[in-house]
């Protein structure tokens, strides 16, 4: 690898560690969807479906992260990060070696080589495919159990359906689009036009100093969306990867000029010298403000997330029979008692009744288990009776008041109010 000094060196680094990253989300529950348990995973904390306003601002979060980042840096992102740049580059240095291996001219040449040669790049290329295809999926499905499935056959088959169309796709899109899907069908590009304006970053060519141009086109020749940055620095194709910088530089930088290129990042089509918070992007109140937004957004969910119920606990009675008269002559209900423990620790829970507004201990419970044992993340639906014999109770419906408590740490705690019918006075 060269020196760190050159931006491709800079962005290859960039691109190895943001791709890591990227598959690792799913693996670590960084970022993830469960569809098959509608349950959201981010930053190891697990969230479930009726837990939409953590959702809501995790999704807040992103999207001003986007806003601001590509207002301050263009399209940086396309260039660094975005895993199509890295696609590209991959299949483009793949295919140089698969040439140069089986001796294929740049033009001409025997058939039969460019055959073998396309045959051997369409192979690494399934490979490459299908690993996206099963990193796409492992975002809303367990991917260590897509993994288990798959060894042992067992894959479901919509799951495989949608990883193999997937992999279709990105064979399509490496095989024959490549740069064309970023000049041509990238929405976040498209996004850029309407959030930049003139004091984004930008790749700009210093037309002040066009006589020193030596017409070399290096930048051209190694821009890998072949554009000419010297036409304009506002080409919705240049992703700004620098590649066009680095070529400037190492061909003036033989001519030993003062100012060794004539192509560098800016904020807009200024040239003056940025303070230090201009470098990062702060040029503007707009972008304070956006800024400020991300903070308070991204401290915000920290202390959701922090302090959201680890514990749900939701009971329905049964309605066929709204209460049931024994030998004893206590008064019983029934219940489906749902119980999950959303917490990244086991535990056991212990399950207490009491009358709602008096919170007198009024009411006993009868439940297979109790307390009952919960693994991290796991849910249990029961078939629970709650009986009384108070007399002071009035006919019909009653408030009665359920409450779980981990039996290890009296903090984590829930509870939820159930409705309990009483017969009339005279009722047998």
């Amino acid at each position: 690898m060269k020196s760190l000094s050159t931006y491709q060196s800079q962005r290859r680094l960039v691109q190895i560690l943001s791709t890591i990253l990227i598959i690792g989300l799913p693996f670590f529950n960084i970022l993830r969807l469960d569809i098959p348990t509608l349950r959201f995973y981010f930053l190891n904390s697990v969230l479930w479906a009726d837990e939409f306003y953590v959702l809501f601002l995790v999704v807040m979060l992103l999207l001003f992260i986007i806003v601001i980042f590509s207002m301050m840096y263009g399209r940086v992102w396309c260039g660094w990060m975005c895993p199509q740049t890295v696609l590209n580059e991959g299949v483009n240095w793949l295919e140089k070696k698969i040439k140069k291996l089986l001796r294929v001219p740049k033009t001409g040449g025997n058939i039969i080589q460019r055959i073998n040669a396309f045959l051997f790049l369409s192979l690494g290329i399934i490979f490459v495919s299908l690993f996206i295809g099963f990193n796409l999926v492992a975002f809303f499905v367990d991917p260590y159990g897509m993994i288990s499935d798959i060894w042992h056959g067992t894959l479901h088959p919509i799951t495989t359906g949608i990883l193999l169309g997937i992999a279709v796709l990105m064979y399509v899109d490496v095989m024959f689009w490549r740069e064309k899907f970023c000049t041509k069908a990238c929405p976040y590009g498209m996004l850029q036009m309407v959030i930049t304006d003139r004091h984004t970053q930008i790749v700009r060519y210093q037309t002040e100093r066009n006589d020193e141009c030596i017409e070399c086109k290096a930048c051209v020749r190694d821009c890998m969306m072949g554009i000419d940055i010297r036409t304009s620095p506002y080409k919705t194709e240049c992703i700004h990867c620098g590649d066009c910088v680095d070529s400037c530089t190492e061909i003036l930088s033989r001519l030993k000029q003062p100012k060794p290129t004539l192509i560098s990042f800016s904020r807009g089509e200024k040239n003056k010298r940025d303070t230090w918070y201009e470098k990062l992007g702060f040029v503007d109140a707009k972008r304070w403000f956006v800024f400020g937004v991300v903070v308070l957004y991204a401290v915000v969910l920290g202390i959701v997330i922090q302090y959201r119920q680890p514990l749900s606990l939701t009971a329905s009675g049964d309605r066929s029979t709204l209460f049931h008269k024994e030998k004893d002559g206590k008064i019983y209900n029934d219940y489906s008692l749902k119980i999950s423990n959303r917490s990244l620790t086991d535990g056991f829970f212990q399950i207490l009744c009491k009358e709602h507004q008096s919170q007198r201990d009024d009411c006993f419970l009868s439940l297979s288990e109790n307390p009952i044992q919960l693994k991290s993340r796991e849910v249990k639906t029961l078939k629970m009776v709650i009986g009384t014999d108070g007399e002071h109770f009035k006919p019909g419906p009653n408030t009665f008041e359920l409450e779980a408590i981990n039996t290890s740490d009296k903090s984590i705690r829930t509870s939820t109010e159930v409705v309990f019918f009483m017969p009339e006075k005279n009722s047998n």
